[in-house]
């Protein structure tokens, strides 16, 4: 019998698809979810939303495995003969010199943003507030995600081959990844830890001790809590100089705890975020025929250069429903990446949109099934379902940028430092 993966595009999907959509449906249909007090939205049949957002979730989930197993469930039923073939990987336990490059060039941004934001406490101040604080200088901030490059290729070192690894390389680059996050906690951005963490994690499970199911989800709550109290800190703490979570509760757990829930029902929100667009398009938001799509494209350019540039998914769903909170606190909501298509495309986008996903993290684990000693392979595959959650909850534009600037460095390292290994190519 097979073991399940919990690691894998299709079970993770699967957990998300219960987290963002099943699991919220009663308290949404109480208005005691986190997405009902933070987002007031008046439905004309609230009940009937919800319905119709469980339903095309559904629809996105029979899709994304109907693609998903078509490319994946064929090549086991079909596997490839073994053969050797030649990929990327590292064969020496010695820093490269590209990850000291890398590093150099996240540490000048890093440098360079503190100077443009007036210092390091104000720094820390713009974390609560880092899509104004940020605005005009995105480009030299998204310099420090190379710290995360070279975190997922040394990872990726250390774990390569059958040599045992000593606890004094071990040790460095613990260090190294607690400094690394220590400085990326300075955008303010929990996503970014989030990628960072999961992906190293998703290394240890391919290459070292594998996680079962029930490990991954204490990992998973364990991750969410930590990531929490570092959104109090951030948005709170910094801002007011208190703890302002205290009000939901007689005591500091029991206010924790339903702070917990509603950051979960305000951060999981798929089903309440399709709910709206299934209410409200077209009478009170047109169809987008593709636009938001573009900023894929668009996004890369400045504002300075084209001042004209559209707003993301984010932005136009925000600005449709609630231009108060845009106008007024520089925040936006996203729709999800499947919100995103059926706000383009409706229901033909949920089919394309699932068709799509399906197909493309079926290739990314076919491939690391197949080639898990190839660093450059794994190391795609480990950030790109990493990435899984936040184009589950988020948009396409923003979380392509996000996989871009830490691939892309990456990549570079393992061009430039990785060595060509003989493997024989598997299936498992």
């Amino acid at each position: 019998m097979r073991r399940t993966d919990p690691f894998s595009p299709l079970s993770l999907m699967t957990a998300f698809f219960v987290g963002g959509v099943l699991l919220p449906v009663y308290p949404f249909l109480n208005q005691e979810d986190g997405f009902t007090q933070f987002w007031q939205f008046t439905f004309s049949d609230r009940f009937n939303a919800a319905l119709q957002a469980v339903l095309g979730y559904s629809l996105v989930m029979l899709c994304f495995v109907i693609a998903y197993m078509a490319i994946v469930g064929s090549h086991i039923k079909s596997p490839s003969p073994s053969k050797m073939l030649r990929c990327l990987g590292f064969k020496s336990r010695h820093l490269p010199l590209s990850f000291y490059i890398l590093g150099a060039i996240a540490t000048s941004g890093l440098l360079l943003t503190i100077h443009l934001q007036g210092g390091f406490e104000e720094a820390l101040v713009a974390a609560s507030d880092r899509t104004r604080a940020s605005a005009g200088m995105n480009f030299i901030v998204l310099l420090q995600n190379a710290y995360l490059s070279v975190g997922l290729a040394w990872a990726l070192m250390l774990t390569n081959g059958k040599s045992r690894m000593s606890r004094a390389s071990v040790m460095l680059f613990l260090f190294y990844v607690l400094v690394s996050i220590s400085i990326i906690a300075l955008q303010g951005a929990k996503a970014t830890i989030f990628v960072y963490i999961l992906a190293l994690a998703m290394v240890w499970h391919y290459r070292v001790r594998l996680f079962s199911a029930w490990k991954l989800l204490i990992f998973g709550v364990f991750l969410f809590v930590l990531l929490m109290i570092y959104h109090v800190i951030k948005q709170e703490y910094l801002v007011l100089g208190h703890f302002a979570f205290t009000a939901y509760g007689d005591t500091v757990l029991s206010a924790f705890l339903k702070f917990l829930f509603l950051q979960f029902t305000g951060n999981m929100m798929q089903l309440q975020t399709m709910a709206v667009l299934m209410d409200a398009m077209p009478n009170q938001m047109q169809f987008e025929y593709g636009q938001t799509l573009l900023m894929m494209f668009l996004i890369w350019i400045p504002s300075a250069i084209y001042p004209a540039k559209p707003l993301t998914a984010p932005g136009v769903f925000t600005m449709a429903f609630w231009p108060a909170a845009w106008l007024n606190e520089g925040t936006t909501l996203p729709p999800g990446f499947f919100g995103e298509m059926y706000m383009n495309f409706g229901w033909f986008g949920l089919v394309a949109g699932g068709l799509v996903a399906g197909f493309l993290y079926g290739l990314s684990y076919r491939a690391v099934r197949s080639r898990p000693d190839c660093d450059l392979t794994l190391g795609r595959h480990a950030l790109f379902v990493s990435l899984l959650l936040h184009y589950f909850r988020g948009e396409a534009a923003s979380v392509t940028v996000l996989f871009l600037t830490i691939y892309l460095p990456f990549w570079l390292t393992i061009k430039l430092s990785a060595t060509r290994l003989l493997v024989t190519r598997t299936v498992s």
